[in-house]
């Protein structure tokens, strides 16, 4: 009887497990079973089963949009775990040999995963991988504007006083909140014969709300309905009918597909007594942000500003559909010789259905009133890469290696826009509509409340009519080889001298159709604006007074077409060579000790960015040391120095990193791991930018050499960080273990202030002088063979600290949303395995 009732248990547990898999998951954090966990044997297999669940306690303050940003690990009952492990006991089991199963995080973490193995010898394997994750980010600098605090006139609550604390964000204007769901399964049949087949199927679905901003007239807050997916095909064969070599084809079918939808998040503004506007998320009253005089002494916004009524939306279907063949062979057939290859060529479209982007309130530099945008999107990429790999063995100490990589892809792409565009004076009051007389590229429908009568169109107004054919080419090649000769002096000593080579083009070109109408209002020459403006504007409108392109109409308005289209010269950048020097040295003084020095010297003709470098150094020392059998010695150096000279960039960036860590273990009951890490980052780099105080130059402040009207300056970051880590593990007996450690991050650095900028009173750095601390402990404890209880804790602390300028000013990262937490976690738990 007892046996029967065990054999039901493991069954019990077995559809649980089939249970969770087909309710959703991913990759465990610890599946593995314990080392002494010998199973059941039942029939010809033997089974290892456990499963652990508890709950998670916390004790959590201070910005909790942080901490879902960093951490996010929130209280409930958990699953912790669960493992399902058989195997054949004499390798033929009926279905399968070996069958694993793995789980944890359900309940309610931000990632659960579950993972399936199952395999017959010589037959097939299969595995399956699916995990759901929880993506929050909140972190609020990211895309927050630099509102200073001061008050509005008339403002509303809030927008008055000697703090303008409505003004500040305590949110990101760029916060995501999204799920994402990704699943991965492959199947391989025959996997030990000459010809085997292999088959999978992956996707990655995200979908959930986020924030995003638009720059029309003011920094308009959208709300994203994120809707993704990617599904992806896989077919493939593996022939060895030739000794020591393998032949690979696959085909990989790619389909992306997006209905993502975007409207506007808000209208708290009442700018009349029946409609509210959204002014966007930057507010200086001292810099006419949204604009002068913000709010009027009603309390009600001025009309004249910049700013949406609840009517923008932006939506379409994406669907891409992206087909690739790839063919590789592995081949050490020859003596001395180790041969790989591969090639692939994928050629995809892309097309956008339903596209409409709907914009509904006011852009006081244009009077624009409602505008509708619509039309289909095509495009395709073609890509094509081939790599090709070769060792040759000279003899037992001296070996050559060459490798060589090509890839060539193009994106041409095609929009054919249909714009309708209608204006009004200020906020309250509606758009006028114009009747022509004359032909025109496309009829469009007055919004509601629109007033037939005199446009109310300005200099900046766009044309009332548009159809716009844009046709885009990008493409980019690159070779690269790279050449080495190995050799190995002793059994103690070894070199290498390398030589890289890389090519690259980048094309661009760039054809446009214009259809515009421009209709009068309020007088005849304001239909002479924008591509149809008069060629002498001390002249009236005629048709000897227009540009090419232009015909004036009998009702006053303008039309142009383009003729021919406007094609400007490809615009291909010089190509760009670069060049590397590899040489790496390697020592093995003794048994236990290993030592390697790498370097890297590279240089450009030319580069694409203005932050590539036209020359850098790379050095890297690593080395490990066995002291003796229960202490192990890591060490590792990384220095990276990088500089672009060309004329008005003055680029220059470094990156060094600088590590240890030991492993001790004196005896089984005793266990630390140590480390720490220190990294140094640095750039700079000249920028030329706005400055509300243009005329007054500073130290190292001039004009802009490339734009008139901008000042520039050399802007420079910096950023050190002190990482230090220790995991101690004290087992006295079989029964008890106990667990300590912390991870912890000590930042600091800075980054450049715009100067002169008087009406942004506090410097705001961002997140560069920082603590991150996670200290942890635990114990677990062993009732019996197969219970064993857990009790654990983590305290997670993010804190920003203040910045002490030259002067002895303090300023902080941002002192009108303070982003630091701390949280202490407790998790209890019991494990039942057998």
């Amino acid at each position: 009887m007892r046996r029967i009732r065990r054999r039901h248990g493991v069954l019990g547990i077995a559809l649980l497990g089939a249970a969770v898999l087909l309710s959703g998951g991913a990759q465990p954090a610890a599946a593995q079973q314990d080392e002494d966990q010998k199973g059941i044997d039942q029939g010809n297999y033997n089974v290892k089963q456990s499963i652990e669940f508890g709950g998670r306690f916390t004790s959590l303050s201070g910005n909790m949009q942080t901490y879902d940003t960093f951490v996010n690990l929130q209280q409930g009952a958990r699953l912790l775990g669960f493992n399902t492990e058989m195997s054949s006991l004499d390798h033929h089991g009926t279905l399968f040999d070996h069958f694993s199963f793995s789980n944890f995080g359900y309940g309610g973490d931000p990632n659960e995963v579950s993972r399936l193995h199952v395999a017959k010898n010589t037959w097939y394997k299969f595995d399956a991988l699916f995990r759901k994750d929880q993506n929050a980010w909140d972190y609020s600098l990211q895309a927050n504007p630099l509102n200073p605090t001061t008050p509005f006139a008339n403002g509303p609550a809030g927008y008055g006083g000697t703090v303008c604390t409505a003004c500040v964000l305590n949110f990101s204007p760029h916060e995501m909140n999204t799920r994402r769901k990704m699943g991965n399964y492959n199947l391989i049949i025959r996997p030990e014969s000459k010809v085997r087949f292999r088959m999978g199927y992956s996707s990655n679905d995200v979908e959930g709300p986020a924030l995003t901003t638009i720059h029309q007239g003011t920094e308009q807050l959208l709300l994203e309905n994120v809707s993704t997916t990617v599904n992806a095909y896989r077919l493939g064969m593996d022939i060895k009918v030739l000794p020591r070599t393998n032949i690979s084809y696959d085909q990989i079918w790619n389909f992306y597909k997006s209905d993502t939808g975007i409207g506007d998040f808000q209208q708290p503004f009442a700018v009349n007594p029946t409609q509210n506007v959204d002014l966007g998320v930057s507010f200086n009253a001292g810099a006419s942000q949204p604009c002068g005089g913000t709010f009027l002494a009603s309390g009600f916004v001025n009309p004249t500003c910049s700013a949406y009524f609840n009517g923008y939306s932006d939506s379409g279907r994406t669907r891409t559909h992206t087909p690739t063949e790839q063919l590789t062979i592995q081949s050490n057939y020859f003596q001395n010789w180790d041969l790989t290859a591969r090639v692939s060529y994928s050629g995809g479209d892309t097309n956008v259905f339903g596209y409409d982007q709907t914009i509904f309130g006011r852009e006081s530099r244009s009077n624009l009133r409602n505008q509708v945008n619509t039309g289909p999107v095509s495009g395709r990429r073609v890509a094509a890469v081939a790599d090709f790999g070769a060792t040759w063995h000279v003899t037992d100490k001296l070996s050559f290696n060459d490798t060589f990589h090509y890839s060539n892809w193009r994106d041409p792409a095609a929009f054919a826009n249909s714009s309708c565009t209608f204006f009004s004076a200020n906020l309250n009051t509606q758009a006028n509509y114009f009747t022509p007389a004359a032909p025109v590229p496309l009829t469009c429908a007055p919004p509601v409340g629109a007033i037939a009568g005199t446009v109310v169109h300005n200099a900046s107004s766009a044309p009332d009519l548009s159809m716009v054919l844009d046709s885009n080419f990008l493409k980019q090649e690159e070779r690269t080889n790279l050449a080495e000769f190995d050799y190995r002096f002793s059994k103690k000593f070894g070199a290498r001298l390398g030589f890289r080579f890389r090519h690259r083009d980048i094309f661009d070109n760039f054809y446009e159709t214009l259809n515009y109408d421009y209709f009068p209002g309020p007088t005849a020459a304001t239909a002479a604006r924008g591509s149809c403006a008069p060629v002498n504007t001390g002249l009236p409108v005629s048709q000897a007074n227009l540009p090419a392109g232009c015909t004036l109409n009998a009702d006053n308005s303008i039309a142009f077409l383009s003729t021919p289209g406007f094609t400007p010269a490809s615009n291909s950048v010089p190509p760009i060579n670069e060049y590397s020097g590899l040489l790496g040295l390697w020592a093995r003084p003794n048994q236990k000790w290993k030592i390697s020095f790498d370097t890297e010297l590279f240089s450009a003709d030319g580069t694409f960015t203005r932050i590539s470098p036209k020359e850098s150094q790379e050095y890297r020392v690593r080395t490990k040391y066995d002291v003796t059998s229960w202490l192990n010695l890591d060490g590792n150096v990384l220095i990276w120095e990088s500089r672009n000279n060309q004329f008005g960039q003055g680029d220059l960036q470094h990156n060094r990193a600088y590590g240890v860590s030991a492993m001790i273990q004196p005896n089984e009951k005793f266990g630390l791991e140590i480390g720490y890490d220190y990294n140094d980052v640095f750039s700079q780099v000249l920028i030329c930018y706005i400055s509300v105080a243009a005329g007054q130059n500073g130290p190292g402040i001039q004009a802009c050499p490339n734009v008139a009207g901008l000042v520039q300056q050399l802007s420079t970051y910096t950023n050190k960080s002190n990482y230090g880590f220790f995991d101690f593990t004290y087992r006295p007996t079989h029964r008890f273990t106990a667990r300590l450690g912390a991870n912890l991050t000590g930042t600091s650095g800075s980054q450049l202030r715009l100067d002169p900028q008087e009406l942004i009173p506090n410097q705001v750095n961002g997140p560069l002088n920082s603590k991150w601390l996670h200290p942890y402990g635990g114990f677990e404890y062993k009732f019996s063979k197969e219970w064993t209880g857990k009790a654990f804790w983590d305290y997670y602390g993010y804190h920003e600290d203040p910045t002490v300028g030259t002067t002895g000013a303090v300023a902080v990262q941002d002192i009108y949303v303070p982003r630091n937490f701390r949280g202490n976690l407790y998790t209890l738990s019991v494990r039942y395995a057998f």
